[in-house]
């Protein structure tokens, strides 16, 4: 529903301000890509937040999103605003974008850079900072086995591009969405396994490789089981003294190896308490 939206109503709008009747056309052209249940009027109110500025294509996309992701809202009436303050507690799907190594108040942990799937986030992409005792508590709740069992977890960077459910707390996401506590439906842990199973060598390697994924240069953009988003780059590596490879929006002169290896965790000034991440019920959604 996102993609047709942006394709066959957004898209032949780029570049054209939205006023007048544009607005009513787009709306309308919208609605009809959605359930008939869908109130017009609530798509109405959706686009006019949009009302006399230009379509850009990020703005269309993340329109289309967040349509397409709140699709319960606009049948009960409600518009889908962009996000400006979580009003309710709210189980929110998110799908983990990247991982960053950091450290708070001497709680060594991860940055999860997570989007919101749908929900009144949708599609915001927001960080929440998991120690890392919390990851290994967490993750036999999203699709990792014991340790004895056939997908056992070992590292934080496995958490890359897996989806599962946060529950956004109102009290806690004044400035951005934020969450205690995570669970997965079994529909999202079959999808979780297709990408664990091979992170952890149950099925081979898309590209035959034998190292570890958190080890591998590609990026999600060339190999499905990737751990972090862009391929990797081939530089000087000036710890280890020979050639490695660097993330190419990083200005590291330490290879990925060996920042894993030997580079101290990144420390954080935020003040706010450190997460303490807990598991729900899995349910069915």
């Amino acid at each position: 529903k996102r993609d047709k939206i942006f394709q066959t109503v957004l898209r032949p709008h780029i570049g054209v301000p939205l006023v007048g009747d544009a607005i009513v056309d787009v709306s309308r052209a919208i609605t009809d890509c959605l359930p008939a249940r869908v109130s017009p009027g609530a798509v109405f109110e959706s686009v006019r937040v949009l009302a006399g500025t230009t379509l850009t294509r990020a703005v269309a996309g993340n329109l289309a999103w967040r349509l397409a992701g709140n699709l319960d809202k606009l049948i009960d009436g409600i518009p889908a605003f962009p996000w400006a303050g979580q009003l309710q507690d709210e189980r929110v799907p998110i799908c983990v974008e990247h991982m960053q190594p950091i450290s708070r108040r001497k709680v060594h942990g991860y940055l999860f850079h997570c989007r919101a799937l749908a929900g009144s986030p949708c599609p915001v992409l927001f960080s929440e900072f998991i120690s890392t005792r919390s990851c290994r508590a967490i993750s036999r709740a999203i699709g990792f086995s014991a340790p004895w069992g056939p997908y056992p977890y070992s590292t934080p960077l496995h958490f890359v591009r897996l989806i599962f459910f946060a529950h956004v707390e109102a009290s806690r996401s004044e400035k951005r969405p934020s969450f205690l506590k995570v669970n997965a439906s079994s529909s999202m842990i079959k999808l979780n396994r297709a990408k664990i199973e091979v992170r952890c060598r149950v099925k081979p390697c898309p590209r035959g490789f034998n190292h570890p994924c958190s080890f591998c240069w590609l990026g999600y953009d060339n190999c499905p089981a990737a751990v972090h988003p862009v391929t990797y780059v081939e530089r000087y590596c000036t710890m280890c003294k020979s050639e490695g490879w660097f993330d190419p929006g990083e200005d590291s002169l330490a290879c990925h190896r060996c920042r894993q290896n030997y580079m101290p965790i990144e420390s954080d000034t935020e003040t706010d308490a450190d997460t303490n991440v807990v598991t729900g019920e899995n349910n069915e959604h």
